[in-house]
């Protein structure tokens, strides 16, 4: 008997036990899985048998598995990504229109990686997420622009959440977009809001989102919602978002709010945001008159009840003036919000801002009755050299004085001594 017929004997032997173990342990475990291959030449007797790792949930291997889990109405099962996918040059079944696909389950992203996708078709990686749990997960150059074909918000990652208990955490994206040309967008998603003929209030914890080198656009013309770095609108939802960065641009040229974090709350909405670093540039510019639309770091424009504790902003906003020769404004500006109900806040700083609102007379170059003054020491009042404060002397030691909350979690935040800024760990 040759030495390769005994060794190919024994890793069959090998592979069947594996087989048998799984298939025990699948019995009594129902949610986990036991992940083990075999690779190299078989036929040679120079193949390798790796054991591999205990998965909670089903691993997703390809992009195959991927959109199908997501595409599937309804699914509430648990999934754990095995591998990096990157959608580029993969041939995988095209995305449906997931304009109405639930997704009940939980996605562990497992510290890995989705990448290179660009589509038109789809209002987000996730159609709607309800009750659903993602986490650990990045995502990295996904391209969403939208054109929707009825009234869908979409997000880069899903286009609205509903439903108790949503779960989103750990969550990185990047150089990515998010485009809608009719409705409002998010990194994180376009709305929080009930589904049609669903009474439940939305519930959702996020927390630990990093958001940087990413573009989002909205189009939808209406003075009540808005568009933001992490979530459009939120309506009809108790939402808790602890630990943001968000470096990116979101822009509007229609009558519509716009925020860097959240671009509108209506009236039934409740926002508690603790621990946010906002880096970026807001730029509404749509020629309206309507003086209802506000552009702001924090929220755009609050109907419901905001709270933010330990936020920081550095960034340019831009707002559309009717007559820059004169003191009338159109799309107000703001640093937690521009416009709408008073937004309870706790340390809240910014350092060198740019708010343009007019080509002339600097006195009003922002809107004084809606412009807080806890910010670093500057004061509604002041002109525009006045907000030019040099980030160069935010170092450690004024973090660590002025943001102990953010500056105690080594775990998570660090320091970058190019922007001066404390922001979220890869």
């Amino acid at each position: 008997m040759g030495v390769f017929s005994i060794i190919n004997r024994s890793k069959k032997r090998i592979i069947l036990i594996l087989a048998v173990l799984n298939m025990l342990f699948s019995f009594g475990m129902s949610f986990a899985f036991w992940a083990s291959e075999v690779s190299g030449n078989q036929n040679t007797g120079g193949s390798t048998v790796s054991l591999g790792v205990w998965y909670e949930g089903t691993p997703i291997y390809t992009a195959d598995e991927f959109i199908e889990a997501v595409t599937t109405t309804g699914n509430t099962n648990t999934y754990v990504l095995a591998r990096d996918i990157d959608f580029q040059n993969l041939t995988y079944p095209a995305y449906i229109n997931n304009d109405e696909i639930v997704f009940s389950g939980s996605l562990d992203g497992n510290g890995k990686t989705l990448s290179n996708l660009s589509t038109t078709n789809i209002r987000g990686l996730f159609g709607v997420l309800q009750s659903a749990t993602i986490k650990n997960l990045t995502l990295d150059n996904i391209q969403i622009n939208y054109t929707p074909t009825g009234s869908i918000t979409s997000g880069i990652l899903a286009g609205r959440i509903q439903g108790a208990g949503n779960i989103i955490e750990n969550i990185r994206i990047k150089n990515s977009s998010g485009t809608n040309t009719a409705y409002p967008v998010g990194a994180l998603a376009g709305l929080a809001q009930p589904g049609t003929g669903d009474t439940t209030t939305v519930t959702a914890t996020i927390s630990n989102i990093k958001i940087t080198n990413t573009t989002l656009s909205g189009g939808f013309s209406n003075n009540t919602y808005g568009s933001g770095g992490v979530i459009g609108t939120v309506n009809n939802a108790n939402l808790t978002l602890s630990d943001l960065y968000v470096e990116a641009s979101v822009s509007t040229n229609t009558v519509s709010n716009l925020g860097g974090i959240i671009g509108a709350t209506l009236a039934t909405g409740t926002v508690t945001i603790n621990r946010a670093v906002v880096f970026s540039n807001l730029s509404n510019t749509s020629n309206s008159t309507d003086t209802s639309i506000g552009t702001a770091a924090i929220v755009g424009r609050n109907q419901g009840s905001v709270t933010a504790n330990d936020t920081f902003y550095s960034g340019f906003l831009r707002s559309y003036v009717t007559n820059p020769s004169n003191n009338n404004y159109t799309v107000r500006s703001g640093i937690l919000r521009a416009i709408g109900n008073n937004v309870t806040f706790t340390n809240s700083r910014s350092a060198q801002i740019t708010i343009y609102r007019r080509a002339s007379n600097p006195s009003v170059l922002v809107n004084s009755n809606t412009l807080y003054n806890k910010l670093t020491g500057q004061k509604a009042t002041f002109s525009t050299a006045v907000y030019q404060n040099n980030r160069s002397s935010l170092n450690n030691a004024w973090w660590t004085t002025n943001y102990s909350n953010i500056t105690s979690l080594p775990a998570i935040w660090e320091y970058n001594a190019t922007t001066y800024l404390y922001q979220l760990k890869d």
